[in-house]
């Protein structure tokens, strides 16, 4: 392989095709050294398997630098191991928390599993500042609407990844929480003005960045910085922005370019010469690993015909080059946790009381989860939702849609009647789905001293003035559920605050 063909493999990262590696993709990989791979769920069957394929990929790079094993382990709906490590919940918990120590902690901890499975990048800590209720792709992965403490948390949390030997990564440069439109569905505009957005999405960002090893980019088109070109793609932003002003030197990674945010704008290969040449250092390509090899060869051949220069290129092969000889080496599988129960922790600080009392009798109470199958943007597709009853047996549970339709309040109500106990209404995104919250409101009419609970982003909150007893828990996944039964019945106090303040968020 030619020096220019090695360097365009060399800022190129790949996704694999499933949870092994396969003889004609390990041939591949010994001809063409990408900069690395990022893990998805489909490369995780266990916590053992996915070890198994880190030790196949790094064994193709004996006689080289390792590569890049990346994945998206945040914390909350965005994570790709599940079995077999500490599960943590949404860093809009931390935000409730707001402890810094505990947020190292966490970071801590999550190196030490990406470790043991062979992962040394983790995409993460998200930086967004939570603005738009109605944002789907950032949610509950932000620590909250105020910007010091997602700088505060968001920095502690990369210290632990860090001193556990992991790289963080942060995101989504140069801020995502003032969208509604998920990039990965199409490309968000943002039309505030610079003043504002520099004060607020940028300063996490501004103020973490210099000194920092990696960040990631959004697919956001801001107008006030680039009114033509996505922040991926704007020179003004990746280099002017970011390396200029800000001062950043680490490695800038592209989100996925297989999104349809760059997709419908200028399409994957085009898109990865463009991001190249605005500044990007690593185009992360998530589709098969033909297109990849396509991909490598375009980006030689626009350094050929001057589309991007070599100097660019050379320079990005370098930063990845850096990058790569820090990594550190894997743990053994057997390597005992170092903060055992800090994701239960976390989630029991977490949980917030807006009004009125947090305890229940689990003898005397029954409850309506809204809950479906949903496949959404970085959260990727989720059938399974951790119950109540596994942590108080003697609860009574009935699961509705999260966008029930006519009828199922009556068969709610009916099944209150028949079995005389107290409602807790667990909400998911009732602000984005009316008719969840209008079966609740049925229910609270007839019930009013059922506990109502907001298991993701607080705005449900806003919905059930009308509710006595109403909690925060900001997560529903393992940890969050252990936690908030924890303070349901379990007698801890809910002690946390929220992390968003109604009036700063539209």
């Amino acid at each position: 392989m030619n020096d220019l063909r090695a360097a365009a493999a060399a800022v190129v990262a790949v996704r694999l095709p499933g949870p092994s590696l396969d003889a004609r993709s390990a041939a591949l990989l010994r001809t063409m050294p990408f900069a690395g791979f990022t893990l998805f769920a489909e490369n995780v069957a266990s916590l053992e398997a996915v070890r198994e394929l880190t030790d196949a990929l790094r064994s193709c790079y004996a006689s080289g630098l390792p590569p890049v094993i990346a994945i998206d382990q945040e914390g909350g709906p965005v994570v790709r191991l599940h079995a077999g490590v500490e599960r943590i919940p949404s860093m809009m918990a931390l935000g409730a928390v707001g402890d810094a120590l505990l947020a190292q902690r966490v970071g801590e901890q999550i190196a030490l599993d990406l470790r043991r499975a062979g992962v040394n990048v983790n995409f993460a800590p998200v930086l967004d500042v939570t603005v738009e209720r109605n944002n789907t792709v950032i949610g509950t992965r932000s620590f909250g609407s105020d910007p010091d403490v997602v700088t505060r948390l968001g920095g502690a949390l990369a210290k632990g990844l860090s001193c556990g030997g992991i790289v963080p990564t942060y995101k989504h440069f140069p801020g995502h929480g003032s969208t509604e439109i998920d990039s990965h569905l199409d490309l968000p505009a943002i039309d505030i003005d610079e003043v504002t957005f520099r004060s607020r999405d940028l300063a996490p960002f501004m103020a973490l960045l210099p000194g920092a090893p990696a960040v990631m980019t959004a697919h956001i088109l801001l107008r006030a910085l680039d009114p033509r070109r996505p922040a991926t793609l704007s020179p003004h932003v990746l280099t002017d922005l970011l390396r200029t002003q800000i001062g950043f030197a680490g490695v800038c990674f592209t989100d996925s370019l297989h999104m349809q945010a760059i997709v419908k704008y200028i399409g994957v290969v085009e898109g990865a010469i463009a991001a190249l040449a605005a500044g990007a250092d690593c185009v992360l390509l998530t589709g098969e690993l033909d297109l990849a090899v396509t991909c490598v060869e375009t980006i030689v051949e626009a350094v050929e015909d001057g589309t991007l220069s070599e100097q660019r290129l050379v320079q990005a092969a370098a930063r990845m080059a850096t990058l790569r000889a820090s990594l550190a080496q894997p743990l053994p599988l057997d390597t005992p946790a170092v903060h055992r129960g800090v994701g239960r922790e976390a989630a029991r600080r977490a949980v917030t009381l807006v009004r009125g009392e947090g305890g229940a009798d689990a003898t005397a109470c029954l409850v309506i989860s809204f809950e479906s199958v949903t496949d959404q943007g970085a959260e990727g597709l989720r059938r399974e939702f951790p119950s109540l009853v596994a942590q108080a047996p003697a609860l009574l549970e009935w699961r509705a849609p999260l966008d029930p339709e006519d009828g199922v309040a009556e068969q709610i109500l009916e099944r209150l009647a028949q079995t005389s106990r107290r409602p807790i209404l667990l909400m998911r995104r009732a602000h984005i789905y009316p008719a969840q919250a209008r079966v609740a409101a049925r229910v609270l009419a007839a019930h009013p001293d059922a506990l109502v609970v907001s298991l993701r982003e607080p705005y449900d909150i806003a919905l059930f003035p009308q509710a006595r007893h109403l909690l925060c828990a900001y997560d529903d996944g393992p940890a969050s559920i252990g936690g908030l039964a924890d303070v349901l019945f379990g007698g801890s106090p809910p002690l946390g605050r929220l992390p968003v303040e109604f009036a700063a968020v539209r």
